[in-house]
């Protein structure tokens, strides 16, 4: 049975685990699961208990773990207190868009060839300069330098970890509790030694799984219309980052673009779902 584990923050207020409640009611899975529920920094079962009556019909797993560390520590943590083969991590902004959403990442995860699918990938890379004020540059130009020893330049494919699947014993091999504050986090997800490129470095292939129920390759990811392309009408799971982009105006669409995906790829906000270069 796949484990769907939905990160849960006791410092968020109960918007966020309330959207998601509802997009998971309103949208078929399209396959077993069983639904756990990652509970992180709660004082008590009890501190927990307004927000577990409201799934109590569900009959999820709980796992109550310390607020220490990050999104990725927490999915460290509770991969080894699980007995799954696959684990999908839901983070705590995830919202399903589509009936077949998670049928659609265990399709995509039976192809041998795979090992780490997901909602999102990004090329972007910490290692790229971003212009910024002036007043701002000698601080990035110091970062930037540590960014280039740590990240891999722009093209950066990586799979976002807000919504992705992975077989459990793989995902163990990546040692995710070691990363206990902001840095690691981030290497894990996109630094040289990132959970996608340890993927890719076995000969699997990490790919974007999007509403149509395709798979998208690495090459193909700027023109799935997911994360930061087009109006985003394909994605399978929406998270904060996703909404933050909706919201932009076009002059900030087209810069999320362009960080994401490079000048060349970067889409027209007015006419979506053509590729155009930016001025």
């Amino acid at each position: 049975m796949i484990g769907v584990v939905h990160l849960i923050r006791a410092s968020n207020d109960r918007a966020p685990f309330t959207a998601f409640l509802a997009s998971n009611r309103g949208h078929s899975s399209g396959v077993a699961h069983e639904l756990v529920l990652l509970m992180k920094g709660f004082s008590s079962r009890e501190a927990a208990a307004p927000l577990l009556s409201m799934v109590h019909d569900l009959e999820p797993k709980t796992i109550f773990i310390p607020d220490r560390g990050f999104d990725l520590s927490a999915y460290g943590a509770a991969a080894r207190l699980l007995d799954h083969e696959r684990l999908c991590f839901l983070n705590s902004y995830s919202v399903v868009l589509a009936d077949e959403w998670l049928a659609h990442l265990a399709r995509a995860l039976d192809d041998r060839r795979v090992g780490l699918v997901g909602a999102g990938g990004s090329w972007e890379s910490q290692a790229e300069w971003r212009r910024g004020r002036m007043h701002r540059w000698p601080q990035q130009l110091a970062g930037l330098r540590r960014a280039r020893r740590d990240y891999p330049r722009f093209p950066n494919p990586h799979i976002r970890t807000n919504a992705f699947m992975i077989e459990r014993v793989a995902l163990l091999e990546m040692d995710l509790e070691r990363a206990s504050d902001k840095r690691t986090t981030y290497l894990l997800e996109s630094g040289r030694r990132s959970i996608t490129r340890r993927i890719q470095g076995q000969g699997l292939r990490a790919v974007v799984v999007a509403r149509d129920g395709r798979s998208y390759d690495v090459e193909d990811w700027p023109a799935s219309h997911t994360f930061r392309s087009g109006d985003q009408e394909n994605l399978l799971v929406a998270d904060n980052q996703t909404s933050h982009y909706e919201a932009a105006s076009a002059r900030g669409r087209r810069r999320l673009s362009r960080d994401t995906w490079g000048r060349r790829h970067a889409l027209a906000l007015t006419a979506p779902g053509r590729e155009v270069g930016l001025s």
